[in-house]
C-alpha cells in the first residue's frame, strides 16, 4: 500500500512537473516595446524568428543594438519601417550595423518627398543614412500593397495601410495575428487614416492589444477607431517630460472609457508582451 502510494506521488509530481514547463514554454510569441524615449520602436520574436518595427531616435540607437546584441539577434527576418521621421527611423542606422541581415524591408515610401511639408532636413539626413546601411546590408525597401501579408515564423504579418508619404503622419499600419491574438501597430496615423481603416474594415476589427498612435497625441485615437478595434490593452511609446505634452489627457480619457489597460514606456521601460495563442502575459521592466 505504502509502496503504492509513493508510487502515485512520484507520477503526480511528475505530471505537475511536465505540466508547468508545458506552461512556461506555451509562450511562442512576443513582442517587446522598447523605451527609447520619444519614439518608437518594438521587436518581435515568433518561432525563432524576428521583426523589428521602427528604431527610435538617433539618440537611442545604442538601445536598440544593446537590445538586439545581448539577444543575439543579428537576423532580422522582417524589418518595418511605419514612416520616415527621425523618431522612428534614427536608431535603425545603429541597429543594422548588429542585426546585418534583413530579408524583407517594408516601409510606406522607398524615397524622401521633397514636397511632404512636415519633413525636416533631419529626417533627410537620417533616411539618407537608413539607406546606406541597407546597401550595405545588401538589402532595399519595398513599399507593400494594402492586403499583403508576410509570414514570421507561425505569425502573420498583414499590411492594413500603407499610406500616402506625401501627407503628414502617415504611416504603415500592421496587423501581427497569432494564434487568436492580434497586435495593431499604427505609427503616427492620424483622425484621417483611422477614419479610413473604419471605412475599410466596416467598423468592425477587433484587436487584442493596440500600440496607440503618435505616442498618444490628441490627433489619434478616435472614439470611433476604438470602438471599432475594442482593445483590452494598449501601449504608448513616449518619452519623459517630453514637450509635446504626449501623452494628452484627452487621449487617455478615451481609453480609459474604453477600459482599455494602458501600459507607457516612460512609466513602464521596456514591455514584453507574449502570447501562448489565447493569453497575453505582460511583463515591464520598471
Amino acid at each position: 500500500m505504502k509502496r503504492r502510494l509513493k508510487l502515485f506521488i512520484i507520477a503526480l509530481c511528475t505530471v505537475l512537473l511536465f505540466t508547468a514547463c508545458g506552461q512556461q514554454s506555451s509562450y511562442g510569441f512576443s513582442v517587446t516595446f522598447l523605451d527609447v524615449g520619444q519614439g518608437d520602436s518594438a521587436l518581435i520574436s515568433c518561432d525563432g524568428q524576428y521583426m523589428l518595427i521602427d528604431g527610435g531616435p538617433a539618440s537611442v540607437g545604442d538601445t536598440v543594438y544593446d537590445y538586439l546584441r545581448d539577444n543575439g539577434i543579428d537576423h532580422l527576418n522582417i524589418l518595418a519601417i511605419s514612416h520616415i521621421h527621425d523618431d522612428h527611423i534614427g536608431g535603425i542606422e545603429r541597429a543594422l550595423s548588429y542585426a546585418s541581415t534583413e530579408d524583407i524591408v517594408l516601409c510606406n515610401t522607398d524615397k524622401y518627398s521633397l514636397s511632404a511639408s512636415d519633413e525636416s532636413d533631419n529626417d533627410r539626413e537620417t533616411f539618407a543614412k537608413v539607406e546606406q546601411q541597407l546597401s550595405v546590408n545588401d538589402a532595399k525597401i519595398v513599399v507593400p500593397n494594402k492586403g499583403a501579408k508576410y509570414k514570421l515564423g507561425s505569425a502573420e504579418v498583414e499590411v492594413v495601410d500603407v499610406g500616402d508619404d506625401l501627407s503628414k503622419n502617415e504611416s504603415l499600419v500592421l496587423l501581427v495575428t497569432y494564434g487568436q491574438t492580434t497586435f495593431l501597430f499604427t505609427g503616427d496615423i492620424e483622425h484621417n487614416m483611422e477614419e479610413r481603416i473604419c471605412e475599410d474594415k466596416n467598423d468592425n476589427f477587433p484587436v487584442t492589444l493596440l500600440k496607440v498612435s503618435h505616442h498618444g497625441s490628441d490627433t489619434s485615437t478616435s472614439i470611433r477607431f476604438l470602438r471599432m478595434l475594442e482593445p483590452k490593452y494598449a501601449v504608448i511609446s513616449v518619452g519623459s517630460n517630453n514637450r509635446y505634452n504626449h501623452p494628452s489627457e484627452q487621449t487617455l480619457s478615451r481609453l480609459d472609457q474604453a477600459d482599455v489597460k494602458v501600459y507607457r514606456t516612460d512609466k513602464d521601460g521596456n514591455i514584453t508582451v507574449r502570447s501562448n495563442g489565447t493569453d497575453l502575459d505582460i511583463q515591464t521592466s520598471k
